[in-house]
């Protein structure tokens, strides 16, 4: 399918991206949303606007490439579910990489870093990568759950555009989430499952605290 243009879905951030990489594509088209609320909708309307510039129809599409947690719950759904409609609608093939792995490949300078996806009450999911001169970023730990406000004693830091960790070292990038996922897929890394990825149980609204003991 390196013939074939590719898509890649980004929704579970603070930003929804779509990307469209194609071999006769200068380089790579991209959509970014700056909407709170990631619906399917919107996501096949950046997909139609940027199949229409390239002029080609989806069913030219070869892979579909889509972030699947952590992060948003209903963004990780909705970017699943398109993903998968799409791959079904026209024959593409679907792979799944996690948003933290998404985020460590958009860094352009070797070392290490940790990656940040937005969680839930300032909290932030973190895991920690290395990053290499050629080739995908390597786990370095497992995924935790971080408050914000102690992101400082931790860096330099590659995070969710728009995601504020406060004054924290910053990691260099040199491309967006969605442009990253279609470099995991280029580098050849395998697909994680295309379902979704929780950290956290999905939110549940109550007025009384929450016993965590």
């Amino acid at each position: 399918m390196a013939d074939r243009p590719w898509l890649a879905l980004v929704t579970c951030g603070t930003h929804m991206e779509i990307a469209l990489s194609a071999p006769f594509l200068a380089a790579d088209s991209v959509v970014r949303l700056g909407g709170v609320t990631p619906r399917s909708t919107l996501v096949l309307a950046a997909v139609d606007l940027l199949v229409e510039d390239a002029g080609i129809t989806p069913a030219d599409l070869g892979v579909i490439v889509v972030s699947r947690g952590p992060g948003s719950f209903t963004g990780i759904r909705a970017g699943l579910a398109t993903a998968m409609g799409l791959a079904t609608a026209t024959g593409a093939g679907c792979v799944a990489y996690d948003s933290l792995l998404m985020l460590a490949a958009r860094c352009c300078a070797p070392g290490t870093v940790w990656a940040a996806q937005p969680g839930r009450r300032s909290e932030v999911y973190v895991r920690r990568f290395d990053i290499q001169s050629a080739g995908r970023p390597l786990v370095r730990s497992g995924i935790e759950i971080v408050p914000i406000g102690d992101a400082g004693g931790r860096g330099p830091w590659v995070a969710a555009e728009s995601l504020d960790l406060g004054g924290v070292e910053t990691a260099a990038v040199d491309r967006g989430s969605a442009e990253a996922l279609l470099r995991l897929y280029r580098l050849g890394v395998p697909s994680d499952p295309v379902e979704p990825l929780y950290v956290e149980g999905p939110p549940i609204h109550r007025n009384e605290p929450r016993d965590l003991s």
